[in-house]
Order: C-alpha cells, then structure tokens, then sequence
C-alpha cells in the first residue's frame, strides 16, 4: 500500500506530465492554426479548441498567444544553439548551413505567419550565449555576423527560396569561413 508521501508524488509527477502533453498541444495547434490564418486573427479560444483543452489550461501554461510563439522560437532557438555547438559546426560548416537552411524551408509555414505576424525572435545573439565575448568589439561582431547572416536568410526565404538549401550553404560557407 502507498503511503500519503508516494501518492502526492506521483499525482505531482502525472501532473507535470499533463502540463507537458498540454504545453505540446498547445504548440501543435498554434502552429497548425498559424498554416490557416494570419497570427492576428488567432484567438486564445481558437488555439485551446484546436489543441483540445480548456482556455483555463491555455492560461495556466501561457499568458498570451505572442507567449506561446516565443516558447516555440526558444525551442527553435535551443536547437539552433545545440547545432552550433555541435560537430558539423566545426568540422563542415557548408553541410551545417545546408541541414540550416533545410529545417527553415521544411517550416516554411510557421516562418512565413512568424514574419507575417512581424513577431522577432528573443534578444541577444546565439553567438553570445555560446561564446560570450570578453569586449565590446567582439559583441558587435558577433552581432554584425548573426545579422548578415539573418538577411540573407530573410532575403532567401522572402524571396522563395529559390536557391536549393545545398546553395545557400555554399554561398554562405564562401561568405562567413
């Protein structure tokens, strides 16, 4: 027979895993929704329905819908970050840029509605939160790299990616190594 202490536990622990099964549909459904129609049309009733939860549930996870994108740009952004430090970063940067510029044409939708929606990505610089620079000088070249490199990624995409995800990481192996 459990004890008081183990029951609490894994009510605790059930609901942890609740709130990340609701989180996740939470995700989903702005993301699918976000395919459908423009940001500024989606409501906090239109996400839970579509995720299958209650309002409450939204607001007991996010407090507004820009909230939840951003928890998708910093899943977005982790990942990106995870990358960079990754192998292929530093041993072929053509191939990682190609896998970069893949991954943003295979989401091409939620990017489109997140340009749309004129929502920004968090600030700072990935560079910065792999290696912090030690001066003012490094900061603002990292800041210079991260945005020539963010142009020509909005240039590509807004301009419909014409350029294979192969070409883009040559152009931008010839442009950044």
């Amino acid at each position: 027979m459990r004890t008081e202490l183990e029951s609490k536990e894994i009510l605790r622990l059930s609901n942890e895993e609740s709130n990340k099964l609701t989180r996740e549909c939470l995700r989903t459904a702005i993301f699918k929704l976000m395919e459908q129609k423009s940001f500024d049309k989606i409501t906090i009733t239109d996400i839970a329905k579509r995720a299958g939860v209650s309002r409450t549930a939204f607001y007991r996870n996010y407090a507004t819908k820009e909230a939840l994108v951003e928890d998708l740009c910093q899943r977005m952004l982790e990942e990106l970050t995870a990358s960079v430090k990754s192998e292929l970063f530093r041993t072929n940067r053509r191939q990682w840029y190609q896998n970069f510029f893949q991954v943003i044409q295979e989401n091409s939708v939620f990017f489109r509605a997140y340009v749309k929606a004129n929502l920004r990505f968090s600030n700072g610089t990935v560079t910065e939160l792999i290696h912090p620079s030690s001066t003012m000088q490094e900061h603002y070249r990292n800041v210079a790299g991260e945005g020539a490199f963010i142009s020509i990624l909005t240039e590509w995409f807004l301009t419909g990616m014409t350029q294979t995800p192969e070409e883009m990481g040559e152009i931008c192996e010839a442009l950044f190594s």
